[in-house]
Formats: structure tokens, C-alpha cells, sequence
């Protein structure tokens, strides 16, 4: 390899700033247009070919005037709820447009500043660790690119040996890496507020497919072939079989589709105590759709902003959740709800034009038992008769018969809903409840994950004395063995990333004035807790008084030793020169030049030899020649005479 290359600082320059536009498109190409990407990567590309061939330049006004067509068709379109997605995608259009031009110094700062305007826009979008990422590596960047913009400004024909430039970029990191701890410390300490300020510019996160407030037979299939995240639950690992995160309940059955009723319940006796273990769990919601709060079932209590509770066990949040929403949940472990009262009619209710095929299946299964009768039903929907299956689900008009007698093949949902309806023909009171089955447990994070493939579907039948009784009749759940399946080294990297992502929310995202202030109190409390006894005060004292020295003393030399290693010869060899010239009485002025020092030396011999010095010097200098270990030595040697 050739440690003596030299660089144009030009060609320095083009190049970060087309590195640091690659970045920037990278960190926002997911919340942006399609036809947007794939425009700025056609003016990318047709950029760099000019950059590289100087062959030919589309003139600046016809540029500047196609700028200014896209800023009026941004005007044009503006939307409200898509403010900061058009704001961008138009930002990384004149970014695009910017790099076409035939650049000066303050394109390259209007290049920086647009980058750093959709570094921004990507922060008020997403949060994610991902863009703690791209934030990084693009400030980072973005410093060594200014420094170098200076060498640029001086003389933009400037030459630099490859040394150089890795110093000037090692230095340039400097000042980012000061700053990261005054970051950290400026990030603890100073208010946080439950209100951000710029919230109203922050766009709703894209609601994923979801719950709603019904359920169409053979509507949902999409949903539990979704491994995307819904939520995450920080809590102990606890037995499979009580995974059942509870969600919306459904009462009222039109043939084809289960609805949560709007009207009120009839009064009714409260619900018996729940025996079980309790657990405790802290949950983050993803968007997805709707309002309805995700817990273990029997939830006892959900603690949150703007969360109410339905009489039915159920917990929502008073709008749609269309961000990341972070709440406690204390659910009591158990497959029944006691309870001594219902609205009987509100329950049994079946659609008047019921399959009379279904109203036999049903009496033919029902016994003088209600127990019994129950799991008779089960049993038969779980016999080999039946399968589990996302493909080819019944939509016609009367798709639980079509389930029943002609495919005999479907998800949850139909193996659920005929549960159901064959419970009521028995005048067994039943709803649907929708929610999540089973979940990924992070060992290192201790904390649940659930996708959007565990949806599921079970009944709850009201069996006197005991209640609510859970019951689910689906042979198989759904996606439990896939949701991380592959090689495992990649398996392991997904679970590490999600680890980190977790975290970054838990730790960063969600620090607020609550954090603050415990973490205040906490520290209150430990120094109100110090021993100051003399004792202590003199062993601790001279113990770290011992560490600072030690640290002092190794940083001090270091520092002279880095410090002067740092420089480059030609600065070292030109001290050296001067160090003699003082030693000889002559001492040069800082507003001084070399050639004006020399010219005032008195001595004719040391003036000569100040002379030949200095025209050696700048004749390797000013050329941006590299200094060779001859024309170091040729200098010393001048020096050595003088």
C-alpha cells in the first residue's frame, strides 16, 4: 500500500457529500415514496457521473428553476396529517437537485444543512434505535466534512498527502466525542415535559393491521401471517398454557360476522374474587388500529393515561392508538371470571336466519349436562374431521355452514364462532374474545414478544358456579413454531437487535420527568445515607487522592508525548529552526513572515544559512510537496550550521 497517495481536497469533499446524501436517503427511505426514491436515485447516479467524467453541466438556472417547480408542487399538494413525509420527500428532491450542480462552497453548505433538515424530519417520524444509528454516523461525518470544507474554502486546487488527511479526520472526530458525554449529562438532568414541544409536527405511526370492533369470518387470514411486533410485555416467564392475552369480547353474531355491542348491559351482580397468582406486567403497544389495551387474561387492573374498563374484563385507550403506547397491567392467572348474574338475552342471541344444518349438529351434540354438552362440541372440532388452515377460508354468504359441513378447514376465528353459536342452540350463554396466544420469551431482555401472527380467537361460556369459563377450541395455534425460524445465528441476531431496540425505548425514548425525579430522590436519599465520619473522610480521601495522582501523572506525559507525536514534520522541523534562531538572540514575531524574520538578522553568516533554510522550506511547502526524509535531513543539517 502506498502511505504517501496524495488527494485533491476537492475530490475529499464531493465525496462526503455524496456519502452523508447516501446516509441520509438510507435512514428515511422507509417512511418515503416510493416513486421519491427511486427519482432521487436517478439524480444520484446521473450526479456522480458527471462529478466524475467534468465532461458536461446542466446550467444553474435551469436547476434552480426545477427547484422551484418542485417547492410549488410541494405547496400544492401539502396535507396536514402527511406534513413532515411531503416535507421531506420534497428536501431529498432538491437534495438530489443540489448535487447535480456544478458545486461551490456554499452548495456544499446547502447540501450539509439540507441533510441535517432531513436527519431531523427522520427524528420526528421515528425514534428507533435505527436512527440513533444513521444520527451518529452522519454527524460524525458531517464534522469531518466541515473541516475539510475549510481546507476547500482556502484554495479548493489544494493537494494532501494521505497522512494528512487521516489526521485532519482523526482530530475532526475530537469534537463529536467531547461532545457525547455533555449529550448524556444535559440529557438526564435537564425537564423533561409529558407535552413535547413540537409533538404536533410528529406524524401518527402507521397503524398496522388489527383488532377491530368486529370480526368477519374468513376476513382476517392477512393478520396471522404477520410476524411484525404488536406488542411487548416485560414481565416473568410463566407456564404456556396461561398465555392468553385478552383484548376485545364479542357478543353479537349477524350469520357472518361477531360484533361488540354499543348498548349498556342489563345490571347484573360485580364479579368474584379471582383467585390465582398475579402478575405484573409493563406492555408497549405498537399502533396498530384501534384502542383496545392487550393484557393476560383476567385482567385485574390497567394503569395508564386515558384507559377505561368495560364491565366485560376488557381495557382501552379513549382514542386510537396510532403511537407507541407504554402502560402496567396486573392480571391474576386463571381460566374462569366468577360471576352470579349476566344478561342471559344478550348471550344467547343467534341470528334469525341460523343454517338449519348447524341447529341439528347442535341438538345432536347436546346432552341433559351442560359440562357435558361442552365438551362434546370441543371434542368434535377437534376430532381428525376438522383442520387448521389460513388458505382457501369460507366467504360465502353463510361461511360457518360452509365451515362446518362442506370444507371442514379454517382458522380461530371459525372454530371459535361455531363453538359459540352450538353453545347458545344449547342455551348455554357464549361470546367470542379476541386477543393473542402465546409469545416469544427474550431471556436476556425478560420480556414477552408478540406478533401479529399469534392472534387467536376463544370462547368464554357462562357455567354456573364457576363463571366465565375459558375455552378454546382451535386444534392448533397459530404460528407459535415459526415467528423466529431460520438458521440460528441469524435467529440469535434478530433477537439481539429486538433486545436492543427494547431497551433503547425503555432507557431513552420513555425517559421522562418521572424518571427524573426518582432518580433525583434516589440520589438524595444516598447522600443523606454517606457515613462522614473522620475515619471514613480520611481513608476515602487519601485513597482517591492516591487514583488522581497515578492518572495525572500517566495523562500528563501522555498528553505532551500524543500531543507532539501529533504534529506533522514540517511544523516540527520549522520549531527546531526557530528554537535555534532564539538561541542565537533572533526571535521572530507572530505577525511576522519567515522570509521578512530572516531579513532582519543582523548577522551576515546566520543570515545566510536563516536564508537557505527558508527558501528550502517554502519551496517544498508552498509546492504541497510531501517532505521527504532527504529534504528533512538536508534541512536539519542547515540548522545543525547555523
Amino acid at each position: 500500500m502506498n502511505h504517501n497517495r496524495n488527494f485533491r481536497i476537492e475530490t475529499i469533499v464531493i465525496f462526503i457529500s455524496y456519502l452523508v446524501g447516501a446516509m441520509v436517503f438510507l435512514s428515511i427511505v422507509k417512511d418515503i415514496g416510493t416513486l421519491y426514491s427511486i427519482v432521487f436515485c436517478l439524480l444520484f447516479a446521473i450526479s456522480l457521473f458527471f462529478d466524475y467524467r467534468r465532461s458536461f453541466r446542466i446550467p444553474r438556472w435551469l436547476l434552480t428553476t426545477l427547484s422551484l417547480a418542485i417547492v410549488i408542487l410541494a405547496l400544492y399538494r401539502l396535507n396536514m396529517e402527511e406534513l413532515i413525509t411531503q416535507m421531506m420527500e420534497t428536501l431529498l428532491t432538491l437534495l438530489a437537485i443540489k448535487l447535480l450542480e456544478e458545486k461551490k462552497v456554499r452548495d456544499y453548505l446547502q447540501i450539509y444543512a439540507i441533510t441535517l433538515l432531513l436527519l431531523s424530519g427522520s427524528g420526528l417520524l421515528s425514534l428507533n434505535i435505527a436512527f440513533f444509528v444513521f444520527y451518529l454516523v452522519i454527524i460524525f461525518t458531517l464534522t469531518i466534512a466541515a473541516i475539510l470544507l475549510a481546507y476547500y474554502t482556502q484554495d479548493s486546487d489544494l493537494v494532501l498527502p494521505q497522512g494528512t488527511i487521516v489526521k485532519i479526520v482523526t482530530k475532526s472526530l475530537i469534537i463529536p466525542i467531547l461532545a457525547i458525554p455533555l449529550t448524556f449529562v444535559m440529557f438526564v438532568i435537564l425537564p423533561r415535559t409529558a407535552y413535547p414541544l413540537l409533538n404536533f409536527l410528529n406524524r401518527p405511526d402507521k397503524a398496522r393491521t388489527g383488532f377491530t370492533d368486529q370480526v368477519r369470518l374468513g376476513a382476517v387470514s392477512d393478520i396471522q401471517e404477520d410476524s411484525t411486533i404488536v406488542f411487548r410485555a416485560n414481565m416473568e416467564k410463566i407456564d404456556e398454557k396461561h398465555l392468553y392475552w385478552r383484548g376485545i369480547v364479542l357478543e353479537y353474531f349477524d350469520g357472518s360476522s361477531w360484533i361488540r355491542s354499543k348498548k349498556r348491559s342489563a345490571p347484573r351482580s360485580f364479579p368474584g374474587s379471582l383467585g390465582g397468582k398475579s402478575v405484573k406486567q409493563t406492555i408497549y403497544l405498537e399502533p396498530y388500529g384501534n384502542g383496545y389495551l392487550f393484557s393476560l387474561d383476567r385482567p385485574l387492573f390497567v394503569a395508564g393515561q386515558n384507559i377505561k374498563k368495560s364491565q366485560d374484563f376488557t381495557y382501552s385507550s379513549t382514542g386510537y392508538i396510532d403511537t407507541r403506547l407504554k402502560y402496567e397491567a396486573i392480571s391474576v392467572l386463571g381460566d374462569n371470571i366468577p360471576e352470579d348474574a349476566i344478561d342471559q338475552t344478550r348471550y344467547l342471541q343467534l341470528p334469525k336466519n341460523l343454517s338449519p344444518k348447524i341447529v341439528k349438529l347442535a341438538k345432536d351434540l347436546s346432552t341433559d349436562n351442560h359440562d357435558k354438552t361442552i365438551q362434546r362440541i370441543i371434542g368434535y372440532l377437534q376430532s381428525n374431521t376438522f383442520t387448521y388452515s389460513l388458505r382457501a377460508l369460507p366467504s360465502s354468504k353463510n361461511p360457518l355452514e360452509d365451515f362446518l359441513f362442506e370444507t371442514k378447514s379454517g382458522n380461530c376465528e371459525f372454530f371459535a364462532s361455531a363453538l359459540a353459536v352450538m353453545l347458545r342452540l344449547n342455551n348455554i350463554p357464549a361470546r367470542l374474545v379476541g386477543g393473542y396466544r402465546g409469545g416469544y420469551f427474550n431471556d436476556v431482555g425478560q420480556y414477552y414478544l408478540v406478533p401479529q401472527k399469534y392472534a387467536h380467537a376463544w370462547v368464554e361460556a357462562y357455567v354456573k358456579p364457576k363463571g366465565w369459563v375459558r375455552l378454546d377450541p382451535t386444534p392448533a395455534v397459530p404460528g407459535s413454531a415459526g415467528f423466529l425460524s431460520g438458521a440460528g445465528g441469524l435467529q440469535n441476531f434478530t433477537i439481539l437487535m429486538d433486545t436492543l431496540n427494547y431497551y433503547w425505548y425503555v432507557l431513552v425514548i420513555n425517559y421522562n420527568l418521572e424518571k427524573q425525579f426518582s432518580i433525583a430522590l434516589k440520589l438524595r436519599s444516598e447522600l443523606r445515607n454517606l457515613n462522614f465520619s473522620p475515619g471514613f473522610q480520611r481513608d476515602k480521601a487519601l485513597k482517591y487522592a492516591v487514583i488522581f495522582i497515578f492518572f495525572v501523572g500517566i495523562a500528563i506525559p501522555m498528553y505532551v508525548l500524543i500531543k507532539n507525536g501529533s504534529k506533522p514534520p514540517e511544523e516540527k522541523m520549522l520549531a527546531s529552526f526557530l528554537k535555534k534562531m532564539k538561541k542565537r538572540g533572533y526571535s521572530k514575531r507572530a505577525s511576522q513572515g519567515l522570509e521578512e524574520f530572516v531579513q532582519t538578522i543582523e548577522d551576515e553568516r546566520i543570515r545566510e544559512s536563516a536564508l537557505d533554510f527558508t527558501q528550502r522550506f517554502h519551496k517544498i511547502y508552498f509546492r504541497d510537496r510531501i517532505f521527504m526524509r532527504n529534504d528533512l535531513q538536508d534541512l536539519r543539517k542547515i540548522v545543525s550550521l547555523i
